[in-house]
């Protein structure tokens, strides 16, 4: 069944990559980014009948009102999955040396742009039954498997991205959400670098594949892509 999705951090890398298998699957797809004019593998991709690119950036607020109101004139019915990809990596860095305004960056993207699209689009989720907020996650955010190394404000960053998820999702148990965070993988990308094994057509086709299955019973679950549990 063909369903509609939102995928933020759309012009590059995941992002990217989750729109083009989307678009595979005959989905309905809003393609939200800073600056998707900018992108020419996106613009392929934009038919204006299935794909739309809508600006969106997501730690501004006129840009983020700007969107939405954008959004409702394309799908009025409302959106099926929220796919918050948008995020940063963040400067090297270990904890006892990384900077203020590094963390306070990272977070606002990671955690606060999150939110904020989350919030805004909730009334359009509202309106359809699928009610599937999927947060793109990291191991790095695991305290059970926490590890010195690249910048410590991403860690905690997607660590506390985790925490937000598992609060939606209790919050919005009643509405019948399910909301998760995923880890997609290390991935070959600007973040994830050459060394990675899995290319972004292997990771986001577990991802999606994992996205499928997903009820209310995994709501509040951080997983990897291929839906296995990962330690909080």
């Amino acid at each position: 069944m063909a369903l509609t999705y939102l995928v933020t951090g759309a012009s590059r890398g995941l992002g990217l990559e989750f729109v083009r298998q989307l678009a595979e699957k005959k989905h309905t797809v809003i393609a939200c980014a800073r600056a998707p004019d900018n992108s020419q593998e996106l613009k392929k991709l934009v038919d204006n009948k299935h794909v739309y690119a809508v600006t969106l950036d997501t730690v501004d607020e006129a840009s983020i009102k700007s969107a939405v109101a954008a959004v409702v004139k394309i799908v009025p019915d409302g959106i099926d999955v929220l796919i918050n990809n948008a995020g940063v990596m963040g400067e090297d860095g270990d904890v006892l040396a990384a900077p203020a305004k590094e963390y306070m960056r990272v977070f606002e993207t990671n955690v606060v742009g999150t939110a904020s699209v989350s919030q805004v689009f909730l009334p359009l989720l509202r309106k359809r039954n699928t009610r599937r907020i999927i947060n793109i996650s990291s191991d790095d955010g695991s305290i059970a498997n926490t590890h010195t190394g690249y910048s410590s404000a991403y860690h905690v960053s997607k660590a506390a991205l985790n925490m937000l998820t598992k609060a939606w999702a209790s919050h919005l148990q009643p509405e019948h959400f399910t909301i998760v965070a995923i880890h997609p993988g290390w991935i070959q990308t600007d973040m994830g670098t050459s060394m990675a094994p899995l290319t972004p057509r292997e990771a986001i086709a577990d991802v999606l594949n994992t996205v499928e299955q997903l009820g209310t019973k995994h709501s509040g679950l951080y997983m990897n892509n291929k839906g296995e549990r990962m330690a909080w």
